[in-house]
């Protein structure tokens, strides 16, 4: 009963701040003769105009938010929303009925005790602000005693839904039999008839293939909705050779980056750390020896070679083992070594040789970063200027003949990254152009800049048989292969019904795999024959086709769920919860619709428009 409670609890403290989100709708709202008005009443309740307010301002919030754009009246009685609306306060107010007929309610130390527990109402302190909690309910259309009765209600209703739906639980046979289907377990055998081991000969294609192949398949061959975009631009690297840079800041950069051109020798090495100088000296001797080599060793330690593995490294990161290591002419072992972590053997398994770039033989790249950076600040100069230019009525193409900006042109689709869609930038600023976008000049990550305008939108395009020719020579011949590898392994099985086993037809090529639920990943194997394996009775043999060819597949045997895997027991716990929760909802609608009928409901259609006439002037 104690987590009933808290659970309960719980729940008010939810519909409580859901009736806050209400209640946000509410600001502004008008007063309709004091609050006397009703829309409707149901039976010894009333539905206040500022409720049927409230509730139709959220709804049309909600209507916004999805992206609606006919908010009228009439949209929306087109829709049923004010309809739906009225019904839910209705359906409330029944409820609300039928608790005051029960003589259900909370006491006001409950009440209190929620609100002061609600973190809308807690200042700064973490404490209950009682200032806030006013001027809050104030700001959203709310009066202190109508808001505590409304949560008071909303606590009854809880008590009232809690009873109705208390106990219930599905049939066990229902979540046994989802069970049973989700962890069934099949055992299986495969073959792949691939294109490696394609028999078949494909011939080549005829043109009356192609032409056919061509229009059976449009949508792999139709461009998307495209535009046609004009655009200007100018990159750092059009402006390379007007960059003047001095060979003083070029040697002050390559000195900046000494350990990027000079790179001094360097070892592959392995480290392996024993506990004391003699176990690293005993197992030096035995791999000296010949008994054991370095990775048994590494083995018997718990470790793998690649935890030993140090990487390329220099004569001074290995400290007293660097003169050592480095002294080693081919790949060996020296040690034992002092380290940080105690002594250790060191095997050096391959050398770097020191690697030095001139000044002279960096050159280019310095320039190129420096006139970059350079570039880059002569392009931000100009930027006002172009768009100086713009507004003053220039077009794209007087810039590209006035500035040092070049014009091009794109057919930009969603997806493209070609030429200048390679930019992120770009991408995102096409894909909202619009041809009532006035060009101006916008800004690129690398320092780029450029200008464009929509010159027409292309509808979807199957694109001539002459401009791709080769994709549908390539998907035609693809296609062909996999009908052959199809046809080949449909010839295995028919040779398997006649007697032969899967092994006589595939040879080495059979795998297979025990125990596989539906939920199950077997490496390698295309989805589709898991999907297959699980509509096949046992010793079924079935020809599943694969996006690269064919799969001949036996199944074995068939066996049930194992209750106590993870999984399986996971999945049947979910099924009980969703299960008990959708009787539980299910039971409390039939019942509130019950009470909406049998409650008497007048409904006041001024006191409707009224409020209507609020909410859409």
């Amino acid at each position: 009963m104690t987590q009933k409670k808290k659970s309960v609890s719980d729940y008010l403290m939810m519909a409580l701040m859901g009736m806050l989100i209400l209640g946000l709708g509410g600001f502004g709202i008008t007063n309709f003769s004091g609050g006397g008005t009703t829309i409707a009443s149901v039976g010894d309740r009333e539905i206040t105009a500022e409720d049927y307010y409230r509730a139709m301002i959220q709804a049309i919030r909600a209507q916004e938010a999805s992206g609606a754009t006919d908010l009228t009246l009439a949209g929306l009685e087109a829709q049923g929303i004010p309809a739906q609306v009225r019904g839910q306060l209705i359906g409330t107010e029944a409820i609300n009925n039928e608790a005051d007929g029960l003589g259900l309610s909370v006491g006001d130390e409950e009440v209190a005790r929620m609100i002061t527990e609600s973190s809308a109402f807690q200042g700064v302190d973490g404490k209950f602000d009682r200032e806030a909690y006013e001027f809050m309910l104030d700001q959203n259309g709310w009066n202190v005693s109508d808001f505590e009765q409304d949560v008071r209600e909303e606590s009854s209703r809880n008590i009232l839904q809690s009873s109705v739906v208390v106990g219930v639980a599905p049939p066990a046979q229902l979540t046994d039999i989802l069970t049973e289907w989700f962890g069934q377990r099949r055992s299986f055998r495969w073959a792949e008839f691939g294109r490696d081991g394609l028999a078949t000969e494909i011939g080549e294609p005829t043109e009356e293939d192609l032409v056919a192949f061509h229009e059976e398949n449009a949508p792999l061959f139709t461009l998307p909705e495209t535009k046609a975009i004009t655009y200007a631009w100018l990159t750092p690297d059009m402006l390379l050779d007007q960059v003047e840079i001095d060979e003083e800041a070029l040697r002050a950069l390559y000195a900046e980056r000494a350990d990027e051109y000079v790179i001094p020798e360097r070892r592959l090495v392995e480290r392996l750390v024993f506990g004391t100088p003699e176990e690293a000296s005993a197992a030096k001797d035995a791999i000296e020896s010949g008994e054991k080599d370095f990775a048994a060793i590494v083995e018997e330690r718990g470790l793998t070679l690649d935890d030993v593995d140090i990487g390329d490294v220099a004569e001074d990161a290995l400290g007293q083992a660097g003169a050592a290591v480095f002294g080693l002419e081919e790949p060996g072992l020296v040690g034992p070594y002092p380290t940080d972590f105690g002594p250790a053997l060191f095997r050096m398994n391959g050398i770097l040789q020191a690697r030095e770039t001139s000044f002279e033989q960096a050159l280019p790249e310095l320039r190129a970063e420096l006139g970059r950076e350079r570039a880059r600040r002569l392009i931000e100069d100009m930027i006002t200027d172009m768009d100086d230019r713009l507004a003053g009525g220039a077009t794209l193409e007087d810039l590209a003949g006035e500035t040092e900006m070049e014009l091009g042109g794109i057919d930009y689709f969603s997806g493209m990254q070609d030429g200048i869609a390679a930019y992120e930038g770009f991408r995102e600023a096409a894909a909202t152009l619009t041809d009532k976008d006035f060009p101006a000049i916008l800004l690129l990550d690398d320092g780029t800049i450029y200008a464009m305008r929509l010159d027409a939108v292309k509808a979807p395009r199957l694109q001539p048989l002459e401009d791709v020719r080769d994709a549908v020579i390539a998907g035609w011949t693809a296609e062909a292969e996999r009908t052959a590898l199809a046809a080949e392994a449909e010839a295995a099985k028919a040779e398997m019904e006649a007697g032969k086993t899967l092994v006589d037809v595939a040879g080495l090529g059979v795998q297979s795999a025990e125990n596989i639920t539906r939920s199950s990943f077997v490496e390698g194997l295309d989805p589709a024959v898991s999907d297959a394996i699980f509509s096949m009775e046992p010793e079924e043999v079935a020809v599943v086709k694969t996006a690269n060819g064919a799969v001949l597949v036996v199944l074995d045997s068939v066996a049930e769920a194992d209750l106590e895997d993870p999984q399986v027991a996971l999945f049947n716990r979910a099924m009980q919860q969703q299960a008990a929760q959708g009787l539980s909802s299910d039971l409390f609608n039939y019942y509130a619709q019950y009470l909406t009928a049998t409650a008497g409901i007048t409904i006041n259609d001024a006191g409707v428009n009224a409020v209507h006439s609020q909410v859409f002037r």
